[in-house]
């Protein structure tokens, strides 16, 4: 007796990642190009590359992202979203010192890992050559860094734990970040061993620094 075909599900696609099946094909391109940009830089990156690492097709791709930088764009967004998006103030927690400690301690530790050090330096070697995609990393990178913080400190000061002026909060948000990427992160960027500085250290001393000057006195 003859045995029936039953149909069978369209196979589901793999991370280029971990090989773990991905959320949806869109999670699959994200993946593959940001391995794709790491391994051959931008410029030599390509599309035909991406297709085959996320084991899609290129029009697949292009329904997702219109061009390469739009596809780099998303890749550096969504790092930096990970990173500070889920970062929110907890609804009773009254101590600004704290609050700005973790926030410290979780930018550094994201700006330190080995990926984002790795797409940091694509971008310091190809951007005097392609404008385009410094323009392109700093958009989806540290401008939006520089949103997200902006609102966690907005929000800090509309509930009484600081007092920035409203003028003052996006150069406040500036050199806050600024202290956070001091010699650690060039001493990395450059592949050398860390300084004599911890990371706990550093977050506490930024924030320290931050509510010295505008904290509110109770």
């Amino acid at each position: 007796m003859k045995r029936k075909n039953r149909p069978m599900g369209r196979p589901r696609k793999i991370d280029p990642a971990d090989g773990q099946p991905c959320l949806s094909k869109r999670d699959c391109v994200l993946t593959a190009g940001q391995q794709v940009f790491l391994e051959c830089g931008y410029a030599a990156a390509s599309m035909d590359a991406v297709a085959v690492r996320a084991n899609v097709s290129k029009a697949t791709i292009y329904a997702y992202f219109d061009n390469k930088r739009a596809l780099f764009e998303a890749v550096i967004g969504g790092r930096c979203v990970a990173a500070l998006s889920e970062f929110t103030v907890p609804q009773q927690h009254g101590d600004a010192r704290a609050v700005l400690t973790d926030l410290a301690l979780q930018v550094l530790k994201r700006q330190l890992a080995p990926e984002a050090l790795a797409l940091h330096r694509v971008v310091l070697g190809e951007a005097p050559r392609q404008p385009e995609l410094g323009e392109a990393f700093y958009a989806a990178g540290p401008a939006l860094g520089i949103e997200l913080v902006g609102r966690l400190f907005a929000d800090l000061t509309r509930r009484g734990l600081l007092a920035i002026p409203e003028g003052k909060l996006p150069l406040v948000v500036d050199l806050f970040l600024a202290m956070l990427k001091g010699d650690v992160h060039t001493r990395a960027l450059l592949g050398l061993p860390n300084g004599t500085h911890c990371l706990e250290c550093i977050a506490d001393m930024a924030a320290d620094l931050v509510v010295a000057r505008y904290g509110v006195v109770k």
